[in-house]
C-alpha cells in the first residue's frame, strides 16, 4: 500500500494556475495565499496556464469568458497528454480559509480524497447544500460528499480532476465548443455552467464537493467583462478595495459564509 501524502500539494501531480499576465496584482496576492498553506509558487509542480484576449468572443458571453474557458480546456488537454493522475486547478483570484493552513486539516482533506474514487472534486465552491450539510456535521472535520446531478453551483476557481475525470470531461467540453449557444447539450458557456451541464448529462460521474468549503474567490475586479458600476468610478476605488479586503478576511476566518 502506498504512503498517503500529508500535504495537499503532495497529493497532486500538478497544480495548474490560470492567470492573465497583466494581472500582477493577482499574482502577488495568490503567491501570498499559497505560501500561507505551505506552497511555493515556484515549486516545479506548479504550472501557469496564461490567458489571453482573443480577437472575438466566438459565441461566448465575452472574450474574457471565452479565454477563461479555453484555459481550463487546455489544462485538461495537457494533463491527458502528460498522463497525469490527478491535477489541481486554480484561478488566480482564489483565496483559502485559515483552516487550510493547518497540517491536520490538509491531512484530513488528503485522507478524504484518498479514501474515495472520484473524477472531479471541488475544494472551493458555492453550493447551498454544502453549507447545509456542514452545519449539520459541525465538528466532524473535512469531508467529501457526492454532488447530485441537478445541484447547481457557481465558480470553477478551485477544483481537482483525476485521470478518469479527464477522460470523461475533456470530450464533453470540446463538444460544447462545437455546439452553438443555447444548445440542449450546452454550447459556448461559462466554465462553471459547462461543468453543471456535464453532471446532468453524466449522472453517474463521481463528482465530490468538500465540506466545509475551503476556497473562495478574492474580491477583485473581474477579468471576464462583468464589472460592477462602482469599479468604473475612480474616486470610489480605495473604498471598494478596502471593503473587499475586509470581506475576504472575514471569509477566511469563517465569520461569514
Amino acid at each position: 500500500m502506498g504512503h498517503t501524502p500529508q500535504r495537499l500539494i503532495d497529493y497532486f501531480d500538478r497544480l495548474y494556475i490560470i492567470h492573465l499576465p497583466e494581472r500582477t496584482d493577482r499574482y502577488v496576492e495568490l503567491e501570498r495565499e499559497l505560501w500561507q498553506i505551505g506552497i511555493e509558487i515556484d515549486d516545479p509542480r506548479v504550472a501557469f496556464m496564461h490567458g489571453s484576449w482573443p480577437d472575438s468572443s466566438n459565441g461566448f458571453a465575452s472574450v474574457g469568458v471565452y479565454s477563461n474557458f479555453m484555459c481550463h480546456l487546455r489544462i485538461l488537454r495537457e494533463a491527458k497528454m502528460r498522463r497525469l493522475r490527478r491535477v489541481w486547478i486554480l484561478e488566480d483570484d482564489a483565496i483559502f480559509r485559515h483552516a487550510l493552513r493547518s497540517p491536520d486539516v490538509q491531512r484530513q482533506l488528503v485522507g478524504a480524497l484518498s479514501a474515495r474514487d472520484w473524477e472531479i472534486s471541488y475544494i472551493g465552491h458555492r453550493i447551498d447544500a454544502a453549507r447545509t450539510r456542514y452545519a449539520a456535521e459541525t465538528g466532524n472535520g473535512v469531508e467529501l460528499f457526492q454532488l447530485e446531478p441537478d445541484e447547481e453551483f457557481l465558480w470553477a476557481h478551485c477544483y481537482a480532476v483525476s485521470a478518469d475525470g479527464i477522460d470523461r470531461l475533456l470530450p464533453y467540453l470540446e463538444e460544447t465548443l462545437r455546439n452553438p449557444p443555447g444548445h440542449r447539450r450546452g454550447g459556448r458557456m461559462y466554465i462553471d455552467g459547462a461543468l453543471n451541464m456535464f453532471r446532468r448529462l453524466h449522472p453517474h460521474a463521481q463528482v465530490l464537493a468538500c465540506t466545509p468549503n475551503l476556497s473562495s474567490q478574492r474580491g477583485t475586479v473581474s477579468s471576464l467583462g462583468d464589472r460592477r458600476a462602482y469599479d468604473n468610478v475612480p474616486a470610489l476605488r480605495p473604498l471598494v478595495r478596502a471593503s473587499r479586503a475586509l470581506r475576504d478576511e472575514l471569509w477566511r476566518r469563517e465569520l461569514i459564509a
